[in-house]
């Protein structure tokens, strides 16, 4: 899978793979709990890892474009 790129807080179309105007679709999210747990220097080994799906349409191609990821992991298309 393909690494998001960022337009502002923003997915950028993977298809026009420029920043357009878009709209903002259905998002969700997993609901594990990942309690914290932190290690001698104050640091959480366990950090939350739910997964962030969230679908976008480009308003300049008219195509529609989902990514899905963790604010660790990092966030790819689908």
């Amino acid at each position: 899978m393909k690494e998001v790129i960022y337009t502002g807080l923003i997915p950028q179309c993977p298809y026009c793979e420029k920043p357009t105007k878009r709209t903002g679709g259905m998002s969700s999210q997993t609901l594990a709990y990942y309690p914290p747990q932190y290690d001698e220097n104050g640091v959480n080994i366990n950090p939350d890892r739910n997964t962030i799906t969230s679908t976008y349409e480009c308003l300049e191609c008219n195509k529609i474009y989902t990514i899905s990821g963790n604010d660790l992991d990092g966030y790819n298309y689908k």
